[in-house]
């Protein structure tokens, strides 16, 4: 092994040393470029060459293999698996478990699933780039192609729950501000399905004039479950974030859809207040066209007024005025119909309309937290997503936006079945046994005595003893 390490750094040494021989100083860009390009096939060497020590001590190691019932089937047995490094090869041996069953000890101590040909720290990479790029692109950002978008959706599928949990604020507000939408989204089978979020934050700060930013703000999907289930899980995580006795207020920003009446069960003393879009446009749908724009001072004094009767009366007098002056036809038909199905929606949440209004709500922003959190990758280019994919990205794309990281062990399978990685008495012994070959291999190399043996370079000149020549005299000026 030491000789190995020994070839591997006096060829490293040759590479950069023949790179400057032949290039010179040149635009740092293109040398950082090369230069990394050269130490990830030194890196990738080296690490061959440690794994490759480490099935050799597992091999050696006759009396305990012999003791648990193991035999080699078979050596060298390579196997390709894309790392940080790009495509990294190595051999290991084949055994014979005493079950009948035949593996790879080194890949099960390695953490590498059979037949897997990406590492999970790249998996884990891939997840986490496609929260907020296609599979193909976030495939091409990170290897440059060397990997399909295939490969990055099979990760995402073989992603573990990740979930959201809050630490608890060291100061629990008086108020809490909570909006709620949906996303509307396209799968596969050409049908149309809602994922609803709800935003949970402490209030909100000017950044400049016309943007603001939330305070403290977290988001929770709910796609796949029953409204009175997500509501419960978002109470639940307020209840870990905060002391709900503490808080004396909570404002919901909604549209009224039925879903979201469900939160009534867990915020009983909740104010409802409606979001400011969709007053906008209701409004605009009673109020449009020639005759019935006539109204809309008169529409829109009532409700700022909060008078509800007058309103009534406003929009009976309209009805009336688009009978008097339209003639029967399926348009008078239909514009009869948009007053009032609109003005319906505006009297059944009149007390929302007028909590706009409250002092203390702070005005809500829930298309833009639906656009920001999932429209951006679930809807708002042309695709249709099958409802297992749709629940893997609504997941991870939530779990990213508050901050989290998937991590490797997320993705991989082993994880979440223990019994998968048992080998007879466990693999205790053999990780025992890599463990003491990497003291023995580092014993020498802590102290540097590999670089001072004379065995390292040959009597030949070239450009690595050039180069240890020219560092011993720099010690010496030193």
């Amino acid at each position: 092994m030491k000789a190995i390490i020994q070839q591997i750094l006096s060829k490293a040494a040759e590479k950069y040393l023949d790179y400057f021989e032949e290039n010179g100083i040149i635009e740092i860009s293109l040398m950082a470029e090369d230069f990394n390009s050269i130490s990830k096939e030194i890196a990738k060497e080296m690490l061959t060459a440690f794994i490759e020590h480490a099935d050799e001590s597992i091999c050696n190691a006759k009396a305990e293999r012999n003791a648990d019932g193991i035999k080699v089937q078979e050596r060298n047995v390579p196997r390709t698996l894309y790392t940080a490094l790009g495509p990294l090869t190595y051999q290991r041996t084949y055994f014979n478990m005493p079950e009948g069953k035949r593996r790879y000890i080194l890949d099960d101590i390695l953490g590498v699933e059979s037949y897997e040909r990406i590492d999970s720290g790249v998996s884990a990479s891939l997840v986490n780039l496609s929260a907020a790029h296609s599979y193909g692109r976030s495939a091409y950002i990170l290897t440059g192609g060397q990997i399909n978008r295939q490969s990055v959706r099979n990760k995402i599928m073989n992603t573990g729950e990740v979930l959201y949990v809050p630490e608890k604020a060291k100061k629990t507000p008086e108020t809490l501000h909570i909006f709620a939408d949906e996303d509307h989204v396209n799968l596969q089978d050409g049908k149309n399905t809602i994922v609803p979020l709800i935003t949970v934050c402490e209030g909100k700060r000017a950044l400049c004039k016309g943007r603001n930013e939330l305070l403290n703000p977290f988001h929770v999907h709910g796609y796949g479950l029953k409204p009175e289930e997500l509501w419960e899980y978002v109470y639940a995580l307020c209840a870990e974030k905060y002391d709900m006795t503490g808080i004396k207020q909570i404002y919901i920003y909604c549209d009224g859809a039925v879903w979201i009446a469900k939160s009534a069960d867990v915020f009983p003393d909740a104010l409802y207040v409606l979001d400011c879009f969709h007053f906008k446009k209701r409004m605009k749908g009673i109020f449009a066209g020639e005759i019935c724009s006539r109204f809309t001072l008169a529409g829109h004094e009532a409700v700022k007024s909060g008078e509800k009767d007058a309103f009534d009366r406003a929009i009976q007098n309209m009805l009336c005025r688009v009978e008097e002056e339209m003639a029967e036809s399926k348009e008078r038909d239909g514009r009869t119909k948009m007053i009032m199905e609109n003005a319906g929606y505006i009297i059944n949440h009149w007390n929302a309309i007028q909590n706009m209004k409250l002092p203390g709500a702070i005005g809500s922003c829930t298309e833009a937290m639906v656009s920001h959190v999932l429209s951006e990758r679930l809807s708002r280019s042309p695709m249709g997503w099958s409802k297992e994919g749709l629940s893997k990205m609504s997941m991870i794309r939530v779990f990213v936006q508050n901050g989290g990281k998937v991590m490797p062990a997320d993705t991989l399978a082993w994880k979440r079945e223990p019994d998968k990685r048992t080998v007879i008495t466990g693999l205790e012994r053999y990780d025992a046994l890599v463990k003491k070959q990497q003291a023995e291999v580092l014993e020498d190399a802590k102290n540097w005595r590999w670089f001072e043996v004379d065995d390292m370079i040959s009597g030949k000149t070239t450009g690595t003893s050039v180069a240890l020549d020219a560092l011993g005299r720099t010690r010496i000026i030193a």
